[in-house]
């Protein structure tokens, strides 16, 4: 069975089975354990924000403070979606950023991102992460054959792969709950 997605490499070949609830409740033990050492970190799961354009919901709101007392605000969407993630997806969480005056923004995504979703992520500073099975990140190759992971591999249940357009490719940089560093640094970047 394929892995990986071949017009989208970056991308997974099909969408990671995970209830909506398990989906949601997985990034935001991420973001826990990557705001552990920020000041005043908080961050609430199905969090309802008002700006002038209305209400919305949002799968996670993180909140943390800076420079002594500067909350920054930060948005979290899940996409449970059998395909990449298109531009328009990460233009309507930029509109509500905007709306609700938040700082920054972040998409997860079980079906990875089309390379406009990419680009225009890179312009305006969303993080576009992947979510996919650990196992997603460990691959072996027989003469015929995919193996397995051993036991003794200790593949995380998920992984995150943030996914970032840079001047003529693409970078993936892997997290899962025992190692959120690269969410530490895009949250304080």
């Amino acid at each position: 069975m394929r892995r990986r997605n071949p017009e989208s490499p970056w991308n997974p070949a099909q969408s990671i089975e995970i209830s909506p609830k398990n989906y949601e409740l997985q990034v935001v033990e991420w973001l826990r354990n990557a705001g552990e050492n920020l000041t005043k970190f908080e961050v609430s799961h199905l969090k309802h924000l008002s700006g002038p354009g209305g209400d919305y919901e949002f799968d996670a709101v993180a909140e943390f403070t800076i420079l002594n007392g500067a909350i920054i605000k930060v948005l979290v969407e899940c996409k449970r979606y059998s395909r990449p993630i298109e531009r328009e997806k990460l233009l309507s969480l930029w509109a509500k950023s905007q709306d609700v005056k938040s700082h920054k923004a972040m998409i997860f995504a079980t079906s990875g991102f089309q390379s406009g979703a990419l680009e225009y992520a890179k312009v305006y500073g969303i993080a576009t992460v992947t979510f996919v099975e650990g196992t997603f990140l460990y691959e072996i190759r027989g003469a015929e054959q995919t193996i397995p992971p051993p036991a003794s591999a200790n593949i995380p249940n998920y992984s995150g792969i943030l996914t970032e357009q840079e001047e003529k490719s693409i970078s993936c940089k892997a997290f899962n709950t025992q190692d959120t560093s690269v969410l530490i640094d895009w949250l304080q970047d």
